[in-house]
Protein backbone atom coordinates (compact mmCIF):
# COMPACT_ATOMS: atom_id res chain seq x y z
CA UNK A 1 0.00 0.00 0.00
CA UNK A 2 1.28 3.19 -1.15
CA UNK A 3 1.86 5.72 2.14
CA UNK A 4 2.97 8.87 3.31
CA UNK A 5 6.63 6.72 4.01
CA UNK A 6 6.45 5.25 0.37
CA UNK A 7 10.30 5.58 -1.86
CA UNK A 8 9.30 7.17 -5.20
CA UNK A 9 11.70 6.28 -7.78
CA UNK A 10 11.30 6.79 -11.38
CA UNK A 11 12.40 6.32 -15.12
CA UNK A 12 13.60 9.17 -17.24
CA UNK A 13 13.75 9.20 -20.86
CA UNK A 14 12.07 10.04 -24.16
CA UNK A 15 9.97 7.61 -25.23
CA UNK A 16 9.19 6.03 -22.32
CA UNK A 17 5.79 4.51 -23.42
CA UNK A 18 7.29 1.13 -23.89
CA UNK A 19 8.97 0.59 -20.61
CA UNK A 20 9.01 -2.83 -18.49
CA UNK A 21 11.14 -0.38 -15.70
CA UNK A 22 8.14 -0.14 -13.82
CA UNK A 23 6.83 -3.48 -13.92
CA UNK A 24 10.11 -4.93 -12.94
CA UNK A 25 10.73 -2.53 -9.99
CA UNK A 26 7.80 -2.85 -8.33
CA UNK A 27 7.67 -6.64 -8.69
CA UNK A 28 11.33 -6.34 -6.99
CA UNK A 29 9.60 -4.29 -4.52
CA UNK A 30 6.63 -6.66 -4.06
CA UNK A 31 8.79 -9.60 -3.59
CA UNK A 32 11.38 -7.94 -1.23
CA UNK A 33 8.69 -6.38 0.19
CA UNK A 34 10.30 -3.22 0.33
CA UNK A 35 7.77 0.55 0.66
CA UNK A 36 8.55 1.45 -3.02
CA UNK A 37 6.31 2.63 -6.27
CA UNK A 38 8.61 3.07 -9.67
CA UNK A 39 6.71 5.05 -12.88
CA UNK A 40 8.17 6.60 -15.61
CA UNK A 41 8.47 10.15 -16.73
CA UNK A 42 9.23 11.36 -20.42
CA UNK A 43 11.51 13.89 -20.46
CA UNK A 44 12.59 16.22 -23.11
CA UNK A 45 16.23 17.08 -23.98
CA UNK A 46 17.10 19.76 -22.50
CA UNK A 47 14.82 19.55 -19.60
CA UNK A 48 17.08 17.14 -17.38
CA UNK A 49 18.28 19.72 -15.39
CA UNK A 50 14.71 21.43 -14.28
CA UNK A 51 13.82 18.08 -13.53
CA UNK A 52 16.38 17.04 -11.17
CA UNK A 53 16.17 20.09 -9.51
CA UNK A 54 12.36 19.69 -8.62
CA UNK A 55 12.80 16.13 -7.45
CA UNK A 56 15.78 16.51 -5.22
CA UNK A 57 13.36 19.55 -3.66
CA UNK A 58 10.30 16.96 -3.37
CA UNK A 59 13.09 14.24 -2.16
CA UNK A 60 12.59 11.26 -4.94
CA UNK A 61 15.08 8.73 -4.18
CA UNK A 62 15.69 7.70 -7.61
CA UNK A 63 16.07 7.65 -10.89
CA UNK A 64 16.92 5.25 -13.91
CA UNK A 65 18.07 7.14 -17.16
CA UNK A 66 17.27 5.71 -20.43
CA UNK A 67 17.71 7.56 -24.12
CA UNK A 68 18.61 10.05 -24.96
CA UNK A 69 19.57 11.76 -21.51
CA UNK A 70 22.57 8.87 -20.09
CA UNK A 71 25.90 11.24 -21.32
CA UNK A 72 24.18 14.44 -21.10
CA UNK A 73 22.53 13.88 -17.31
CA UNK A 74 26.09 13.94 -16.00
CA UNK A 75 26.82 17.52 -16.32
CA UNK A 76 23.68 17.77 -13.97
CA UNK A 77 24.85 15.56 -11.06
CA UNK A 78 26.62 16.32 -7.37
CA UNK A 79 28.82 13.37 -7.66
CA UNK A 80 29.35 10.12 -10.15
CA UNK A 81 30.45 6.80 -9.04
CA UNK A 82 34.18 6.07 -10.05
CA UNK A 83 33.12 3.16 -12.66
CA UNK A 84 30.55 5.63 -14.30
CA UNK A 85 32.94 8.30 -14.86
CA UNK A 86 35.55 5.55 -16.49
CA UNK A 87 32.39 4.50 -18.83
CA UNK A 88 31.23 8.10 -19.43
CA UNK A 89 27.55 7.60 -19.16
CA UNK A 90 24.94 6.92 -16.12
CA UNK A 91 21.78 4.82 -16.25
CA UNK A 92 21.14 5.16 -12.47
CA UNK A 93 20.65 8.25 -10.05
CA UNK A 94 20.40 8.32 -6.29
CA UNK A 95 19.80 11.00 -3.94
CA UNK A 96 22.86 12.04 -2.05
CA UNK A 97 23.91 15.56 -0.46
CA UNK A 98 22.98 18.10 -2.58
CA UNK A 99 21.54 16.37 -5.65
CA UNK A 100 22.18 13.52 -6.88
CA UNK A 101 24.91 10.57 -7.27
CA UNK A 102 25.76 8.80 -10.54
CA UNK A 103 26.07 5.13 -11.36
CA UNK A 104 26.25 2.75 -14.17
CA UNK A 105 24.96 -0.95 -13.58
CA UNK A 106 24.21 -1.34 -17.62
CA UNK A 107 27.82 -2.74 -17.89
CA UNK A 108 27.23 -5.55 -14.74
CA UNK A 109 23.64 -6.36 -16.74
CA UNK A 110 25.18 -6.99 -19.87
CA UNK A 111 27.96 -9.08 -18.40
CA UNK A 112 25.55 -11.23 -16.64
CA UNK A 113 23.47 -11.82 -19.54
CA UNK A 114 26.18 -13.13 -21.59
CA UNK A 115 27.57 -15.42 -18.75
CA UNK A 116 23.75 -16.87 -18.44
CA UNK A 117 23.97 -17.20 -22.35
CA UNK A 118 27.31 -19.23 -22.35
CA UNK A 119 28.92 -16.32 -24.51
CA UNK A 120 32.13 -16.36 -24.07
CA UNK A 121 34.51 -13.74 -25.94
CA UNK A 122 37.93 -14.16 -24.05
CA UNK A 123 40.45 -13.44 -26.97
CA UNK A 124 38.33 -12.96 -29.59
CA UNK A 125 37.57 -9.55 -31.76
CA UNK A 126 33.73 -8.61 -31.59
CA UNK A 127 31.34 -6.29 -33.11
CA UNK A 128 29.71 -3.51 -31.74
CA UNK A 129 26.70 -1.33 -33.53
CA UNK A 130 26.30 2.00 -32.33
CA UNK A 131 28.09 4.82 -30.35
CA UNK A 132 25.45 6.39 -28.01
CA UNK A 133 24.58 5.79 -24.43
CA UNK A 134 24.41 2.48 -24.21
CA UNK A 135 27.52 1.50 -26.13
CA UNK A 136 29.68 2.85 -23.34
CA UNK A 137 28.32 0.28 -21.18
CA UNK A 138 28.56 -2.04 -23.58
CA UNK A 139 31.97 -1.69 -24.73
CA UNK A 140 33.35 -1.33 -20.98
CA UNK A 141 31.74 -4.90 -20.80
CA UNK A 142 33.35 -6.21 -23.65
CA UNK A 143 36.83 -5.44 -22.62
CA UNK A 144 36.03 -6.58 -19.33
CA UNK A 145 34.91 -10.08 -20.82
CA UNK A 146 37.95 -10.43 -22.13
CA UNK A 147 37.72 -8.79 -26.19
CA UNK A 148 40.59 -8.87 -27.71
CA UNK A 149 39.34 -5.81 -29.69
CA UNK A 150 36.45 -4.46 -30.74
CA UNK A 151 35.19 -3.60 -34.50
CA UNK A 152 32.40 -0.43 -33.73
CA UNK A 153 30.21 0.53 -36.94
CA UNK A 154 28.17 3.55 -36.62
CA UNK A 155 26.54 6.07 -38.81
CA UNK A 156 28.62 9.00 -37.91
CA UNK A 157 32.35 8.15 -37.93
CA UNK A 158 33.51 11.16 -36.15
CA UNK A 159 31.51 10.73 -33.28
CA UNK A 160 32.91 7.44 -32.64
CA UNK A 161 36.09 8.27 -33.37
CA UNK A 162 35.49 11.60 -30.45
CA UNK A 163 34.06 8.96 -28.30
CA UNK A 164 36.23 5.69 -28.64
CA UNK A 165 39.22 6.52 -31.18
CA UNK A 166 41.84 6.77 -28.30
CA UNK A 167 41.51 2.98 -27.13
CA UNK A 168 43.62 1.89 -30.44
CA UNK A 169 41.99 -1.53 -29.67
CA UNK A 170 38.80 -0.01 -31.36
CA UNK A 171 38.59 0.31 -34.68
CA UNK A 172 36.23 2.23 -35.74
CA UNK A 173 34.11 1.99 -39.50
CA UNK A 174 30.96 3.68 -40.82
CA UNK A 175 28.38 1.28 -41.44
CA UNK A 176 28.28 0.72 -44.86
CA UNK A 177 31.76 -0.42 -44.26
CA UNK A 178 30.66 -3.49 -42.55
CA UNK A 179 32.07 -5.88 -45.58
CA UNK A 180 35.68 -4.60 -44.56
CA UNK A 181 35.65 -6.63 -41.32
CA UNK A 182 37.21 -10.26 -42.61
CA UNK A 183 36.03 -14.03 -41.37
CA UNK A 184 33.42 -15.34 -39.67
CA UNK A 185 32.17 -16.47 -36.19
CA UNK A 186 31.90 -13.28 -34.41
CA UNK A 187 29.87 -12.00 -31.60
CA UNK A 188 28.20 -8.75 -32.15
CA UNK A 189 26.19 -6.46 -30.00
CA UNK A 190 23.43 -4.11 -31.16
CA UNK A 191 23.34 -0.57 -29.18
CA UNK A 192 21.44 1.43 -31.72
CA UNK A 193 17.46 2.17 -30.83
CA UNK A 194 17.28 0.99 -34.34
CA UNK A 195 14.76 -1.52 -34.53
CA UNK A 196 12.93 -0.51 -31.23
CA UNK A 197 8.53 -0.68 -31.41
CA UNK A 198 6.70 0.26 -32.95
CA UNK A 199 9.58 0.59 -36.05
CA UNK A 200 10.13 -3.06 -36.16
CA UNK A 201 10.83 -3.76 -39.70
CA UNK A 202 14.03 -2.04 -39.41
CA UNK A 203 17.53 -3.09 -38.64
CA UNK A 204 20.61 -0.48 -39.01
CA UNK A 205 22.58 -2.93 -40.87
CA UNK A 206 20.08 -4.51 -43.71
CA UNK A 207 22.72 -6.30 -46.04
CA UNK A 208 22.77 -10.05 -45.64
CA UNK A 209 26.46 -10.61 -46.42
CA UNK A 210 26.73 -9.03 -42.95
CA UNK A 211 25.01 -11.35 -41.24
CA UNK A 212 26.82 -14.72 -42.29
CA UNK A 213 29.71 -13.40 -40.34
CA UNK A 214 27.93 -13.54 -36.97
CA UNK A 215 27.23 -16.56 -34.87
CA UNK A 216 26.25 -15.08 -31.59
CA UNK A 217 24.31 -11.71 -31.10
CA UNK A 218 22.75 -9.70 -28.31
CA UNK A 219 20.17 -6.89 -29.45
CA UNK A 220 20.14 -4.72 -26.43
CA UNK A 221 16.67 -3.85 -27.20
CA UNK A 222 13.67 -6.09 -25.81
CA UNK A 223 10.34 -4.60 -26.92
CA UNK A 224 9.68 -6.12 -29.58
CA UNK A 225 11.17 -9.71 -28.27
CA UNK A 226 12.69 -10.55 -31.95
CA UNK A 227 13.94 -7.68 -33.96
CA UNK A 228 14.45 -7.64 -37.41
CA UNK A 229 18.27 -7.77 -36.47
CA UNK A 230 17.97 -10.88 -34.54
CA UNK A 231 15.71 -11.96 -37.14
CA UNK A 232 18.61 -11.88 -39.66
CA UNK A 233 20.92 -13.17 -37.49
CA UNK A 234 18.98 -16.26 -36.99
CA UNK A 235 18.37 -16.54 -41.15
CA UNK A 236 21.80 -16.63 -41.77
CA UNK A 237 22.31 -19.30 -38.58
CA UNK A 238 23.52 -17.52 -35.96
CA UNK A 239 21.81 -17.24 -32.15
CA UNK A 240 20.58 -14.39 -30.72
CA UNK A 241 19.03 -12.69 -27.83
CA UNK A 242 17.36 -9.97 -27.06
CA UNK A 243 18.14 -7.05 -24.20
CA UNK A 244 15.06 -8.32 -21.74
CA UNK A 245 17.76 -9.53 -19.58
CA UNK A 246 20.16 -7.41 -19.43
CA UNK A 247 17.23 -4.98 -18.58
CA UNK A 248 16.19 -6.98 -15.93
CA UNK A 249 19.68 -7.75 -14.82
CA UNK A 250 20.46 -3.62 -14.62
CA UNK A 251 17.32 -3.53 -12.97
CA UNK A 252 18.51 -5.35 -10.08
CA UNK A 253 21.78 -3.49 -10.41
CA UNK A 254 19.80 -0.54 -9.37
CA UNK A 255 17.20 -1.61 -7.13
CA UNK A 256 20.35 -2.20 -4.34
CA UNK A 257 21.24 0.89 -4.74
CA UNK A 258 18.19 2.76 -4.87
CA UNK A 259 16.92 0.75 -1.45
CA UNK A 260 20.82 -0.03 0.17
CA UNK A 261 20.04 -3.95 -0.08
CA UNK A 262 20.75 -6.75 -1.60
CA UNK A 263 17.95 -9.23 -4.34
CA UNK A 264 17.21 -12.87 -3.46
CA UNK A 265 18.41 -14.92 -6.25
CA UNK A 266 14.53 -16.31 -5.96
CA UNK A 267 12.84 -13.03 -6.25
CA UNK A 268 15.21 -12.51 -9.70
CA UNK A 269 13.64 -15.47 -11.13
CA UNK A 270 10.38 -14.75 -10.09
CA UNK A 271 10.59 -11.69 -11.83
CA UNK A 272 12.53 -12.79 -14.65
CA UNK A 273 9.47 -15.09 -15.22
CA UNK A 274 6.90 -12.84 -14.73
CA UNK A 275 9.09 -10.49 -17.16
CA UNK A 276 9.43 -13.17 -19.92
CA UNK A 277 5.49 -14.11 -19.96
CA UNK A 278 4.43 -10.47 -20.47
CA UNK A 279 7.00 -9.72 -23.31
CA UNK A 280 6.19 -13.08 -24.73
CA UNK A 281 2.50 -13.25 -24.39
CA UNK A 282 2.19 -9.29 -24.92
CA UNK A 283 -0.20 -8.79 -22.24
Amino acid sequence: MIDAGTAVCALLGDPVEHTLSPFIHNSLAEYEKVNSVYTAFRVNRGDTGTVLKGAYAMGIRGFNVTVPHKEDVIAYLSDIDRNASEIGAVNTLCLSGGGYKGYNTDAAGFIRELRECGFDIRGEEVIMIGAGGAANAVLNALYSLGARGVYILNRSVKKAEEKFGADKRNKILSLSDHGKIEGEGYFCVQCTSVGLYPDNERAPIEDESFFKKINRAVDIIYNPSETAFMKRVKRNGGRAVNGLDMLLFQAVESFKLFHAKDVSEESIDLVRKKLKERVYKGS
